[in-house]
């Protein structure tokens, strides 16, 4: 799938709306290849930094549960520079934290021409 087009749900603004595609979360990767040696007794640290492999699937799975599944329709209803971004899915409305809004990426919808039409 072609991320040309996707924005984060947390930078749209109020009274946009767009088709939920996708969450982004943290997925499992170990850094390798670079060793340090620190001060002190000597010794070699290999630096990794190692992430669950189910971290970012339970966040999906709980945005599924509350309704937020890819294909839904969402509307930002607020979105101030504090405070939880809330948006308007089906018949409810749902407060996000900013940082799971940044990882829910969405399609903007196109932009109604408004009365007289197009061209």
């Amino acid at each position: 799938m072609s991320d040309a087009g996707l924005i984060p749900l947390g930078f749209m603004r109020p009274g946009e709306s767009g088709t939920l595609v996708e969450v982004r979360g943290l997925r499992h990767h170990v850094h390798e290849g670079s060793a340090e040696t620190h001060a002190g007794p000597v010794m070699t640290y290999k630096a990794a930094h190692k992430y669950h492999a189910d971290r970012g699937h339970r966040l999906e799975h709980r945005l599924q549960h509350m309704g937020l599944s890819p294909g839904q329709t969402v509307t930002v209803v607020q979105n101030a520079v504090t405070g939880p971004v809330i948006v308007a899915v089906k018949d409810t409305r749902i407060g996000l934290a900013k940082g799971v809004a940044a990882k829910i990426m969405v399609r903007p919808a196109e932009p109604d021409p408004g009365p007289g039409g197009g061209s």
